[in-house]
């Protein structure tokens, strides 16, 4: 064939192409669907991820501006920085706020807003940059909870001041966090300065040895803040995991629509052939219907998702708690989209271009079927898939394994279990019989026409497993405490110097204000020491030693401590055991006998017999054991009181504890010497294990929530119009639209039904395989999740498709 001839073959494929789609209107609108959809969602979140957290230098720029260091003010820093370098003063801290519920501890920055160095670190929404000691600008966080607005004047610092509102800003690193910023010759509290460097071109910088009669300096280098290795390798992990993942379930979802609208036109293609088309321009008619398709929901995709982005900008930075700076078009990943949109066209429809026009003419003319042993093919062939596929994502599935093989993995076992659909659907129909009527009919026209029917499962079968996936992926967590909890839930604990700053009377109205079932003076003996003699968990960083290694205070006391280390009242033996003389432990590390022995001085104390009230939990800030005021003085200790511990009878309420830091803060400010940072009171919040879920996963489960809707209607739809010439003969022989309501619901929960099993089955394996492979992530089933991604879309699908089958469908001849 010359290139005149191929050219003019493919001119001719694509009018034809372009004709067809055009009168098949509903079918083609819906296949465009299913390719726009992703195109859509790849270019918003591309263009997402390339703004706000994509590169390393844009969440460097959040934390350090342009800045290429960070390091604290002071002769030693600047003498070893170099000479041309430029030095912008920072001041951070806490101040105290006055608002309508009282005084509050905000953070506060102290810099120049306008200085090129902090570009990138702060987004001014309004106004202008704060000058002088009277001016401010707030975060919109503030602003809200304080509700004041450009021109207003607020009381602010340690100690406090009038400032006058001039500027609305928002932090980079975090929109919701609420602060202040002012000039940086007027911070609002003491606190350490530092300074943003620049250094000169070309030149490096690393701290400096300090010399035995100098202090080191904390610094933070641009460096430091960058990915590390495993970080980026997890990254690309992911990164590649999604798109191999999500180009396959395309691939499946367009390719199932384009053998349904191939085996609809088989009478169209069938007359091309009957006046002297070659297989080869058939399928060149189909793969111009592919890539028709595929360019216009390239184009489509691409433009709105770019048109989103523009609009939607404020409430995608909201999702992303980023703000969008130095917007940009990242080119290549759009260019990039548009490509993987077109080409995904072009092959979803290389498969039914490679089958149509090898039926015989006469039959496809004629409308009649064909046998075909194809299924039983595809089941031998997807059972080697799969197993391929769970060998691959077997052998990846550790922290030493390659991504690219999970990857692989990954796919293959998605079309190994696709493969195996054809066979369950003439399985299905073979179990028809016992069902009612519209049941009976409608797996039975299901498995006469089981390729066409495979091919909808298909569709709904990958949707659901990219769900079934994110959804395992994005609840695997670390079960383990990222903390050990300080002390019980509910507790709030004030050293003995907060203590003496609010004086009884403050402490009354502090506990006042909270749910204070008692206040307790912990005294402790201070020169005691309590050696660990139990085995300590192992593990080096494991939080419960940690803890096990603190909890060694001696308390003086009696039933109170026993109640507040516990939790509950003393009991008999435990008040008989302290007034004989001896200890009630609440470190069951500290003991390996009946007795417990003091240490003064390196020294053993004579030994005390023990009573264990606790096992296995562990509180830094309360003790480890009591003995009776009786008993230290026996031993002749010396007993002075270290804190006072708020035992409450719940978890307080956000605004009880505004209500006791307002106490507090109040009297800080009214002491004679003002502390350089507010101190305030926080309470022990219940321990929940690790599991941070980033913005990224919500926007992808989403977007993969929304295809596994869309698709398993559009599939289910697409496979339906097959039923009309069979409901036509129904209404023609007296069936009532209730009938032909249940016979269509029937078909969609075969279809969605099957679909939603197989995608399950699925979408597990390359999740177990990348929760195998990732270091910070262990498996956490998520039932709730699971039931409601394998049920929603069948249920959806089903009740819709019986809804809005006609009442009256046209008669129409039957052809098959």
């Amino acid at each position: 064939m010359t290139a005149g001839e191929f050219v003019g073959s493919w001119r001719a494929a694509l009018r034809v192409a372009r004709r067809s789609t055009v009168r098949h209107r509903g079918r083609s609108a819906l296949i465009l669907m299913m390719l726009f959809l992703p195109a859509y969602a790849a270019t918003v979140l591309a263009v997402s991820w390339a703004n706000l957290s994509g590169t390393s230098a844009q969440e460097v720029n959040f934390s350090m501006g342009q800045a290429d260091l960070i390091v604290d003010d002071g002769d030693v820093a600047r003498s070893s920085l170099p000479s041309a370098s430029r030095k912008v003063p920072l001041t951070r801290g806490r101040t105290v706020v006055a608002g309508p519920a009282g005084l509050a501890a905000f953070e506060y920055e102290a810099t120049d807003l306008d200085d090129p160095l902090n570009r990138g670190r702060f987004v001014l929404r309004a106004g202008r940059a704060p000058q002088g000691a009277v001016e401010v600008a707030v975060t919109r966080a503030l602003a809200r909870e304080l509700d004041i607005r450009l021109g207003d004047q607020m009381v602010a610092g340690m100690p406090q001041r009038s400032l006058t509102v001039v500027g609305v800003i928002d932090w980079s690193r975090s929109l919701r966090e609420a602060g202040l910023l002012v000039p940086a010759e007027a911070p609002l509290s003491g606190a350490h300065p530092k300074l943003l460097v620049e250094l000169p071109a070309g030149q490096s910088w690393s701290p400096p040895k300090p010399s035995p009669n100098q202090d080191g300096f904390g610094s933070l280098l641009r460096e430091d803040l960058k990915p590390t290795v495993a970080e980026k390798a997890v990254e690309a992990a992911v990164v590649l995991l999604v798109t191999t993942f999500a180009g396959a379930q395309v691939v499946l979802l367009v390719g199932a629509a384009f053998v349904v609208g191939a085996r609809r036109q088989r009478r169209d293609l069938a007359m091309i052939a009957a006046v002297g088309g070659t297989g080869c321009q058939i399928g060149r008619i189909v793969l111009a219907g592919g890539l028709l398709l595929g360019a216009a929901a390239a184009i489509a995709g691409v433009g709105a998702g770019l048109l989103t982005f523009t609009l939607a900008g404020p409430l995608i930075e909201a999702i992303a708690d980023h703000p969008l700076i130095d917007v940009s078009v990242p080119v290549s990943s759009v260019a990039g989209v548009a490509v993987v949109t077109l080409t995904i066209g072009v092959l979803a429809a290389l498969l039914p271009a490679r089958t149509a026009g090898r039926g015989p003419i006469r039959a496809d003319l004629g409308g009649q079927r064909t046998r075909s042993r194809l299924d039983l093919a595809a089941l031998a062939a997807g059972m080697i898939l799969v197993a391929a596929g769970t060998a691959a994502l077997v052998l990846a599935g550790n922290p030493d394994g390659r991504i690219e093989l999970l990857a692989l993995g990954g796919v293959a076992q998605l079309v190994g279990v696709v493969a195996c659909a054809p066979a369950l659907v003439r399985f299905a129909g073979r179990v028809a019989a016992a069902l009612p009527l519209s049941g009976r009919l409608a797996l039975r026209h299901g498995a006469r026409h089981r390729l066409r029917t495979a091919a909808a499962i298909a569709a709904v079968t990958a949707a659901t497993a990219g769900s079934i996936s994110l959804a395992i992926v994005g609840t695997a967590r670390n079960d383990a405490p990222t903390t050990q909890l300080r002390t019980r839930p509910g507790q709030i604990v004030l050293e003995a110097e907060t203590v003496r700053l609010l004086g009884e009377d403050g402490l009354r109205r502090f506990s006042a204000a909270l749910p204070t079932r008692e206040i307790v003076t912990l005294q402790t003996a201070t020169d005691t020491g309590l050696p660990l003699t139990g085995r300590p968990p192992e593990g080096a960083a494991d939080p419960m030693l940690m803890a096990a290694l603190e909890q060694r205070t001696v308390a003086v006391g009696g039933t109170e401590i026993v109640h507040l280390v516990t939790g509950r009242p003393a009991n008999a033996e435990e008040l008989d055991n302290l007034a004989d003389g001896g200890a009630i432990v609440f470190n069951d590390k500290l003991i390996s006998d009946t007795q417990v022995t003091l240490t003064r001085d390196g020294k053993p104390l004579p030994p005390l017999p023990m009573l264990l009230a606790a096992r296995g939990e562990y509180y830094p800030q309360l003790p480890g054991l009591v003995i009776s005021a009786a008993t230290a003085k026996r031993l002749n200790l010396n007993v002075t009181t270290q804190a006072a511990v708020i035992d409450t009878t719940r978890q307080p309420r956000p605004e009880e504890l505004v209500a006791a830091n307002d106490v507090l803060l109040r009297a800080q400010l009214n002491t004679r010497a003002p502390l350089d940072q507010p101190l305030t009171a926080t309470a022990t919040q219940a321990s929940v294990p690790a599991h941070e879920t980033s913005t990224m996963f919500y926007l992808l489960a989403a977007v993969s929530a929304l295809v596994t809707l869309v698709a398993s209607t559009v599939a289910v739809g697409l496979a339906s119009v097959e039923l009309r010439p069979d409901l036509a003969t129904m209404t023609a022989v007296g069936a009532t639209p209730q009938t032909r309501r249940r016979i269509t619901a029937a078909q969609s929960a075969l279809i969605a039904g099957i679909g939603a099993l197989l995608g399950l089955l699925a979408g597990l394996g390359p999740a177990a395989a990348y929760i195998s492979y990732s270091i910070n992530a262990q498996w956490h089933t998520p039932w709730l999740a699971l039931l409601l991604i394998a049920a929603t879309p069948p249920a959806l699908t089903t009740l819709l498709t019986g809804l809005l089958t006609r009442g009256q469908p046209p008669l129409t001849r039957r052809t098959n």
